[in-house]
């Protein structure tokens, strides 16, 4: 295939997605914004960050919220990486651009590991992990699919428990660095 080959296939396959998300921002515009589930994706995420600004440790709020902007990048990452490969997707989306859903990346599992690294810190960080881990795929996980927010194509609850753990105890660690050099390797 030659450069003019190639560059016709890709604009012939970004025009298709083109219209797909056109396609699919009028389904999302006519059947999800403003009812039940877009209310509730709202509220879930508002009330999320409400919940944290009440319940934080005030003192603790910067390497908080350093260890949860890693958290929403790596969970937004990972939940494109899982949509893009038709493992799940989302139904009651706050907006139709991402396909991820972001009260959860952006607010619920972020807010969920700040609130759970600053309760009972003399827990060992990796029994916190494996809690967050089963707590989120095998509690979360199945009332999102309930509530019709989430369905599995290609994917089990179980395999969610480590990857939720590793975000944890990273999270945890990048917690208690003093400061951007102990972060790196000595």
């Amino acid at each position: 295939m030659d450069k003019e080959e190639k560059v016709e296939q890709t604009g012939n396959l970004f025009e298709r997605f083109h219209h797909l998300h056109e396609e699919y921002g009028q389904l999302w515009f006519d059947e999800t914004f403003l009812h039940w589930n877009w209310w509730g994706s709202a509220i879930l995420g508002v009330g999320a960050w409400i919940f944290w600004i009440f319940y934080r440790e005030k003192e603790s709020t910067h390497r908080l919220l350093y260890a949860g902007v890693f958290v929403m990048l790596i969970s937004l990452c990972l939940d494109y990486i899982g949509a893009a490969l038709g493992l799940w997707y989302y139904t009651g989306k706050a907006t139709p651009s991402f396909p991820a859903w972001l009260p959860f990346n952006f607010c619920m599992l972020p807010v969920c590991i700040m609130f759970l690294i600053q309760t009972k810190p003399h827990i060992a960080a990796w029994k916190k992990g494996l809690f967050f881990g089963a707590l989120t795929s095998y509690i979360g996980e199945p009332l999102f699919v309930w509530a019709d927010y989430y369905v599995l194509t290609g994917w089990k609850y179980t395999y969610s428990l480590p990857i939720y753990a590793l975000i944890y105890l990273f999270a945890d660690w990048l917690t208690k660095r003093k400061a951007f050099s102990d972060a790196c390797c000595k």
